[in-house]
Protein backbone atom coordinates (compact mmCIF):
# COMPACT_ATOMS: atom_id res chain seq x y z
CA UNK A 1 0.00 0.00 0.00
CA UNK A 2 1.35 3.41 -1.00
CA UNK A 3 2.21 5.85 1.80
CA UNK A 4 1.95 9.60 1.31
CA UNK A 5 3.21 12.32 3.68
CA UNK A 6 0.98 14.16 6.15
CA UNK A 7 -0.08 17.62 4.90
CA UNK A 8 -1.76 20.57 6.56
CA UNK A 9 -2.73 22.71 3.56
CA UNK A 10 -4.41 21.57 0.33
CA UNK A 11 -1.93 21.13 -2.51
CA UNK A 12 -3.93 18.86 -4.82
CA UNK A 13 -5.69 20.97 -7.44
CA UNK A 14 -7.55 18.94 -10.07
CA UNK A 15 -9.61 21.26 -12.26
CA UNK A 16 -11.12 18.40 -14.25
CA UNK A 17 -12.66 16.77 -11.17
CA UNK A 18 -13.11 19.83 -8.96
CA UNK A 19 -10.69 18.63 -6.30
CA UNK A 20 -8.99 20.96 -3.83
CA UNK A 21 -7.60 18.78 -1.08
CA UNK A 22 -4.67 17.48 0.94
CA UNK A 23 -5.48 14.03 -0.49
CA UNK A 24 -4.81 12.84 -4.06
CA UNK A 25 -7.61 13.14 -6.64
CA UNK A 26 -9.90 10.12 -6.04
CA UNK A 27 -10.74 9.57 -9.74
CA UNK A 28 -9.19 6.35 -11.11
CA UNK A 29 -6.45 6.95 -13.71
CA UNK A 30 -6.32 10.69 -12.98
CA UNK A 31 -2.76 12.07 -13.23
CA UNK A 32 -3.45 14.05 -10.03
CA UNK A 33 -4.36 10.86 -8.15
CA UNK A 34 -2.95 7.40 -7.45
CA UNK A 35 -3.68 4.04 -9.10
CA UNK A 36 -4.23 2.01 -5.93
CA UNK A 37 -7.71 1.62 -4.44
CA UNK A 38 -6.28 2.39 -1.00
CA UNK A 39 -3.39 4.36 0.47
CA UNK A 40 -2.15 5.48 3.87
CA UNK A 41 -0.96 8.78 5.29
CA UNK A 42 2.04 8.71 7.57
CA UNK A 43 1.19 9.80 11.07
CA UNK A 44 1.93 13.33 12.22
CA UNK A 45 2.68 11.91 15.70
CA UNK A 46 5.04 8.98 16.03
CA UNK A 47 2.92 7.21 18.63
CA UNK A 48 -0.13 7.12 16.34
CA UNK A 49 -0.71 4.65 13.50
CA UNK A 50 -1.02 5.70 9.88
CA UNK A 51 -4.46 6.70 8.54
CA UNK A 52 -5.78 4.44 5.79
CA UNK A 53 -8.09 5.68 3.02
CA UNK A 54 -10.20 3.71 0.52
CA UNK A 55 -11.74 4.82 -2.78
CA UNK A 56 -15.55 4.94 -3.04
CA UNK A 57 -17.80 5.37 -6.07
CA UNK A 58 -21.09 7.32 -6.09
CA UNK A 59 -23.83 8.28 -8.52
CA UNK A 60 -24.78 11.94 -8.99
CA UNK A 61 -28.37 12.96 -9.84
CA UNK A 62 -27.08 15.39 -12.48
CA UNK A 63 -23.48 14.45 -13.30
CA UNK A 64 -22.94 10.69 -13.53
CA UNK A 65 -20.32 8.88 -11.47
CA UNK A 66 -17.99 10.55 -8.98
CA UNK A 67 -15.43 9.33 -6.47
CA UNK A 68 -14.19 10.07 -2.95
CA UNK A 69 -11.66 8.81 -0.44
CA UNK A 70 -12.79 7.63 3.00
CA UNK A 71 -10.77 7.43 6.19
CA UNK A 72 -11.50 3.94 7.47
CA UNK A 73 -11.79 5.24 11.06
CA UNK A 74 -14.65 7.68 10.35
CA UNK A 75 -18.09 7.48 8.68
CA UNK A 76 -18.63 9.16 5.30
CA UNK A 77 -20.60 11.87 7.13
CA UNK A 78 -17.36 13.57 8.19
CA UNK A 79 -16.29 14.17 4.57
CA UNK A 80 -19.75 14.88 3.11
CA UNK A 81 -19.41 18.68 3.03
CA UNK A 82 -16.01 18.49 1.33
CA UNK A 83 -17.49 16.07 -1.22
CA UNK A 84 -20.32 18.49 -1.97
CA UNK A 85 -18.04 21.41 -2.79
CA UNK A 86 -15.67 19.22 -4.82
CA UNK A 87 -18.67 18.01 -6.84
CA UNK A 88 -20.01 21.54 -7.16
CA UNK A 89 -16.71 22.63 -8.72
CA UNK A 90 -16.65 19.60 -11.04
CA UNK A 91 -20.19 20.32 -12.24
CA UNK A 92 -19.60 24.07 -12.63
CA UNK A 93 -22.05 24.95 -9.85
CA UNK A 94 -19.62 27.15 -7.91
CA UNK A 95 -18.57 30.62 -8.98
CA UNK A 96 -14.81 30.24 -8.66
CA UNK A 97 -14.01 33.94 -8.67
CA UNK A 98 -10.36 34.90 -8.75
CA UNK A 99 -10.85 37.60 -6.13
CA UNK A 100 -7.71 38.59 -4.29
CA UNK A 101 -9.56 40.48 -1.54
CA UNK A 102 -12.98 40.41 0.10
CA UNK A 103 -14.36 43.39 2.04
CA UNK A 104 -16.23 43.68 5.32
CA UNK A 105 -18.16 46.98 5.51
CA UNK A 106 -18.46 48.22 9.07
CA UNK A 107 -18.12 51.07 11.56
CA UNK A 108 -14.99 52.73 12.94
CA UNK A 109 -15.70 51.16 16.35
CA UNK A 110 -15.84 47.71 14.77
CA UNK A 111 -12.57 48.28 12.91
CA UNK A 112 -10.88 49.01 16.25
CA UNK A 113 -12.30 45.81 17.77
CA UNK A 114 -11.35 43.64 14.79
CA UNK A 115 -7.76 44.90 14.67
CA UNK A 116 -7.15 44.80 18.43
CA UNK A 117 -8.59 41.27 18.88
CA UNK A 118 -7.51 39.94 15.47
CA UNK A 119 -10.99 38.44 15.17
CA UNK A 120 -14.25 38.95 13.32
CA UNK A 121 -17.70 38.43 14.79
CA UNK A 122 -20.14 35.96 13.26
CA UNK A 123 -23.72 36.96 14.10
CA UNK A 124 -26.65 34.62 14.68
CA UNK A 125 -28.47 34.42 11.34
CA UNK A 126 -31.91 35.08 12.83
CA UNK A 127 -30.80 38.64 13.65
CA UNK A 128 -29.62 39.54 10.13
CA UNK A 129 -31.32 42.06 7.83
CA UNK A 130 -32.88 39.52 5.43
CA UNK A 131 -36.17 38.42 7.04
CA UNK A 132 -36.13 35.23 4.93
CA UNK A 133 -32.56 34.36 5.86
CA UNK A 134 -32.22 30.52 5.66
CA UNK A 135 -35.97 30.16 4.96
CA UNK A 136 -35.34 30.50 1.22
CA UNK A 137 -32.87 27.60 1.23
CA UNK A 138 -34.95 25.45 3.56
CA UNK A 139 -37.88 25.67 1.16
CA UNK A 140 -35.66 24.26 -1.61
CA UNK A 141 -34.43 21.49 0.70
CA UNK A 142 -37.98 20.59 1.66
CA UNK A 143 -39.02 20.26 -2.00
CA UNK A 144 -36.02 18.09 -2.87
CA UNK A 145 -36.41 15.86 0.20
CA UNK A 146 -40.10 15.31 -0.52
CA UNK A 147 -39.21 14.33 -4.08
CA UNK A 148 -36.70 11.72 -2.89
CA UNK A 149 -39.17 10.53 -0.25
CA UNK A 150 -41.70 9.78 -2.96
CA UNK A 151 -39.24 7.67 -4.94
CA UNK A 152 -37.60 5.46 -2.29
CA UNK A 153 -38.86 2.23 -0.73
CA UNK A 154 -36.08 1.96 1.88
CA UNK A 155 -37.49 2.32 5.38
CA UNK A 156 -34.13 3.52 6.69
CA UNK A 157 -33.93 6.25 4.04
CA UNK A 158 -37.55 7.23 4.58
CA UNK A 159 -36.81 7.59 8.29
CA UNK A 160 -33.82 9.84 7.51
CA UNK A 161 -35.80 12.03 5.10
CA UNK A 162 -38.71 12.40 7.52
CA UNK A 163 -36.26 13.37 10.27
CA UNK A 164 -34.98 16.19 8.04
CA UNK A 165 -38.51 17.39 7.31
CA UNK A 166 -39.29 17.36 11.01
CA UNK A 167 -36.10 19.32 11.79
CA UNK A 168 -37.04 21.94 9.17
CA UNK A 169 -40.39 22.46 10.90
CA UNK A 170 -39.27 22.27 14.53
CA UNK A 171 -36.28 24.51 15.09
CA UNK A 172 -32.64 24.39 14.09
CA UNK A 173 -29.18 24.69 15.64
CA UNK A 174 -27.34 27.99 15.69
CA UNK A 175 -25.95 29.33 12.43
CA UNK A 176 -23.60 32.32 12.67
CA UNK A 177 -22.51 34.42 9.71
CA UNK A 178 -19.99 37.16 8.90
CA UNK A 179 -20.62 38.94 5.60
CA UNK A 180 -18.14 40.24 3.03
CA UNK A 181 -18.39 41.70 -0.46
CA UNK A 182 -16.32 41.26 -3.58
CA UNK A 183 -16.85 45.00 -4.27
CA UNK A 184 -14.44 47.39 -2.54
CA UNK A 185 -16.45 50.55 -3.25
CA UNK A 186 -20.21 49.88 -3.10
CA UNK A 187 -22.50 52.84 -2.36
CA UNK A 188 -25.27 50.57 -1.07
CA UNK A 189 -22.81 48.92 1.33
CA UNK A 190 -21.47 52.28 2.54
CA UNK A 191 -25.01 53.43 3.24
CA UNK A 192 -26.05 50.23 5.00
CA UNK A 193 -23.05 49.32 7.13
CA UNK A 194 -20.65 52.19 7.71
CA UNK A 195 -17.69 54.22 6.47
CA UNK A 196 -15.04 51.47 6.59
CA UNK A 197 -14.41 48.50 4.30
CA UNK A 198 -11.81 46.11 5.74
CA UNK A 199 -10.09 44.06 3.05
CA UNK A 200 -9.16 40.46 3.86
CA UNK A 201 -7.11 37.87 1.99
CA UNK A 202 -9.63 35.00 1.53
CA UNK A 203 -7.16 32.15 2.07
CA UNK A 204 -5.87 33.60 5.34
CA UNK A 205 -9.23 34.34 6.92
CA UNK A 206 -10.44 30.85 5.91
CA UNK A 207 -7.48 29.26 7.72
CA UNK A 208 -7.95 31.61 10.69
CA UNK A 209 -11.62 30.54 11.08
CA UNK A 210 -10.94 26.81 10.92
CA UNK A 211 -14.41 25.52 11.87
CA UNK A 212 -16.24 27.97 9.58
CA UNK A 213 -16.59 27.89 5.81
CA UNK A 214 -15.85 30.82 3.48
CA UNK A 215 -17.76 30.72 0.20
CA UNK A 216 -19.39 33.03 -2.35
CA UNK A 217 -23.17 33.31 -2.01
CA UNK A 218 -25.20 31.76 -4.84
CA UNK A 219 -28.20 33.73 -6.17
CA UNK A 220 -29.23 31.70 -9.24
CA UNK A 221 -32.37 29.60 -8.41
CA UNK A 222 -31.47 26.83 -10.88
CA UNK A 223 -27.96 26.38 -9.48
CA UNK A 224 -29.31 26.53 -5.91
CA UNK A 225 -31.68 23.67 -6.69
CA UNK A 226 -28.90 21.59 -8.27
CA UNK A 227 -26.58 22.11 -5.29
CA UNK A 228 -29.30 20.88 -2.91
CA UNK A 229 -30.08 17.88 -5.15
CA UNK A 230 -26.41 16.87 -5.31
CA UNK A 231 -25.94 17.15 -1.54
CA UNK A 232 -29.18 15.42 -0.50
CA UNK A 233 -28.43 12.59 -2.92
CA UNK A 234 -24.91 12.16 -1.57
CA UNK A 235 -26.02 12.22 2.07
CA UNK A 236 -28.63 9.54 1.38
CA UNK A 237 -26.10 7.29 -0.38
CA UNK A 238 -23.47 7.87 2.31
CA UNK A 239 -25.99 7.09 5.04
CA UNK A 240 -26.87 3.77 3.43
CA UNK A 241 -23.21 2.79 3.07
CA UNK A 242 -22.30 3.79 6.63
CA UNK A 243 -25.37 1.98 7.97
CA UNK A 244 -24.57 -1.21 6.04
CA UNK A 245 -20.95 -1.13 7.29
CA UNK A 246 -21.94 -0.54 10.94
CA UNK A 247 -20.12 2.80 10.94
CA UNK A 248 -22.81 4.59 12.97
CA UNK A 249 -22.81 2.65 16.24
CA UNK A 250 -21.15 5.48 18.20
CA UNK A 251 -23.15 8.28 16.55
CA UNK A 252 -26.38 6.64 15.27
CA UNK A 253 -28.26 9.90 14.67
CA UNK A 254 -25.48 11.99 13.10
CA UNK A 255 -27.14 11.97 9.66
CA UNK A 256 -30.59 12.77 11.07
CA UNK A 257 -29.55 16.25 12.20
CA UNK A 258 -29.80 19.18 9.82
CA UNK A 259 -26.44 20.85 10.49
CA UNK A 260 -24.63 19.84 7.28
CA UNK A 261 -27.60 20.87 5.15
CA UNK A 262 -27.65 24.25 6.90
CA UNK A 263 -23.98 24.69 6.02
CA UNK A 264 -25.02 24.61 2.38
CA UNK A 265 -28.18 26.69 2.43
CA UNK A 266 -26.50 29.49 4.38
CA UNK A 267 -24.91 30.34 1.01
CA UNK A 268 -28.22 30.45 -0.90
CA UNK A 269 -29.98 33.83 -1.09
CA UNK A 270 -32.83 35.34 -3.05
CA UNK A 271 -31.71 36.77 -6.39
CA UNK A 272 -32.83 40.28 -5.33
CA UNK A 273 -29.68 40.47 -3.16
CA UNK A 274 -27.35 39.75 -6.10
CA UNK A 275 -25.95 43.31 -6.18
CA UNK A 276 -24.19 42.68 -2.86
CA UNK A 277 -21.73 40.19 -4.46
CA UNK A 278 -21.62 38.61 -1.02
CA UNK A 279 -19.11 36.17 0.38
CA UNK A 280 -19.89 34.56 3.71
CA UNK A 281 -18.01 33.04 6.58
CA UNK A 282 -20.48 30.53 8.05
CA UNK A 283 -20.28 28.58 11.31
CA UNK A 284 -22.91 25.97 12.22
CA UNK A 285 -23.01 24.43 15.68
CA UNK A 286 -23.01 20.62 15.84
CA UNK A 287 -24.55 19.76 19.24
CA UNK A 288 -24.16 16.00 18.76
CA UNK A 289 -20.40 16.41 18.24
CA UNK A 290 -20.17 18.54 21.39
CA UNK A 291 -22.09 15.94 23.38
CA UNK A 292 -19.72 13.16 22.30
CA UNK A 293 -16.54 15.16 22.80
CA UNK A 294 -15.51 15.50 19.15
CA UNK A 295 -15.58 19.31 19.34
CA UNK A 296 -15.75 22.05 21.95
CA UNK A 297 -18.39 24.77 21.45
CA UNK A 298 -17.15 28.36 21.22
CA UNK A 299 -18.48 30.76 23.88
CA UNK A 300 -21.72 32.53 23.04
CA UNK A 301 -21.21 36.28 23.26
CA UNK A 302 -23.55 39.27 23.00
CA UNK A 303 -23.35 42.83 21.71
CA UNK A 304 -25.72 45.77 21.93
CA UNK A 305 -27.23 47.24 18.77
CA UNK A 306 -29.90 49.86 19.27
CA UNK A 307 -32.16 48.48 21.96
CA UNK A 308 -31.40 44.86 21.17
CA UNK A 309 -28.91 42.22 22.33
CA UNK A 310 -27.42 40.31 19.40
CA UNK A 311 -25.70 36.94 19.96
CA UNK A 312 -22.48 36.11 18.09
CA UNK A 313 -19.35 33.96 18.13
CA UNK A 314 -15.75 35.12 17.69
CA UNK A 315 -13.69 33.73 14.80
CA UNK A 316 -10.56 33.18 16.92
CA UNK A 317 -12.58 31.10 19.40
CA UNK A 318 -13.95 28.62 16.84
CA UNK A 319 -10.76 26.56 16.98
CA UNK A 320 -8.48 28.21 19.56
CA UNK A 321 -4.76 27.56 19.54
CA UNK A 322 -2.93 26.61 22.75
CA UNK A 323 -1.31 29.20 25.01
CA UNK A 324 -3.32 32.06 23.56
CA UNK A 325 -1.64 31.91 20.15
CA UNK A 326 -3.47 33.60 17.28
CA UNK A 327 -3.69 32.71 13.60
CA UNK A 328 -3.25 35.59 11.17
CA UNK A 329 -6.56 37.23 10.30
CA UNK A 330 -5.40 38.38 6.87
CA UNK A 331 -6.25 42.11 6.87
CA UNK A 332 -4.62 43.48 3.71
CA UNK A 333 -6.36 46.80 2.95
CA UNK A 334 -8.59 49.49 4.44
CA UNK A 335 -10.99 51.41 2.19
CA UNK A 336 -12.66 54.57 3.51
CA UNK A 337 -16.14 55.51 2.35
CA UNK A 338 -17.22 58.67 0.49
CA UNK A 339 -17.89 60.56 3.74
CA UNK A 340 -14.37 60.06 5.09
CA UNK A 341 -12.15 63.09 5.61
CA UNK A 342 -8.43 63.64 6.08
CA UNK A 343 -8.72 63.51 9.87
CA UNK A 344 -10.29 60.03 9.78
CA UNK A 345 -7.64 58.86 7.34
CA UNK A 346 -4.82 60.13 9.56
CA UNK A 347 -6.33 58.59 12.70
CA UNK A 348 -6.72 55.17 11.09
CA UNK A 349 -3.17 55.31 9.73
CA UNK A 350 -1.80 55.97 13.20
CA UNK A 351 -4.02 53.25 14.68
CA UNK A 352 -2.87 50.63 12.16
CA UNK A 353 0.79 51.58 12.63
CA UNK A 354 0.43 51.28 16.41
CA UNK A 355 -0.90 47.73 15.94
CA UNK A 356 1.93 46.49 13.73
CA UNK A 357 0.06 46.99 10.45
CA UNK A 358 2.29 49.62 8.86
CA UNK A 359 2.20 47.89 5.47
CA UNK A 360 -1.61 47.76 5.23
CA UNK A 361 -2.61 50.45 2.70
CA UNK A 362 -5.51 52.88 3.14
CA UNK A 363 -7.47 53.97 0.08
CA UNK A 364 -10.44 56.28 -0.40
CA UNK A 365 -13.77 55.69 -2.13
CA UNK A 366 -14.30 57.01 -5.65
CA UNK A 367 -18.06 57.28 -5.21
CA UNK A 368 -19.15 60.93 -5.73
CA UNK A 369 -21.65 60.85 -2.88
CA UNK A 370 -22.37 63.70 -0.48
CA UNK A 371 -24.72 63.62 2.53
Amino acid sequence: MQTIPFKVFPDTICAQHGIKDVLPCPWPDCPNGIADESFQIESFLKEESAQIYHRYRWESPIGGTYYTWKNEDLPHWFSAAKTLWNEARRLGLVREKSVQTIYHYTSVDALVGIVETQSVWLSDYSYLNDKREMVHGLEIVSEVVKGVLGSTQSQEVRGLLNAWLDAISNGRPRVCIASFSGDSDSLSQWRAYGPIAIGFTPQLIAIHSNQARLQAVEYDPKIQRQLVEVFINHLVQAYQVDLANNELERIPDVYHRLEQVLELIAFLKDSSFRVEQEFRLVYVEHPQLFERGYLEPPPKRFRVKGNRLLPYVVSSELFPLPDGQRKELGICEIVLGPEADDLLTRGIREFLDANGMEKVPITRSNVPYRT
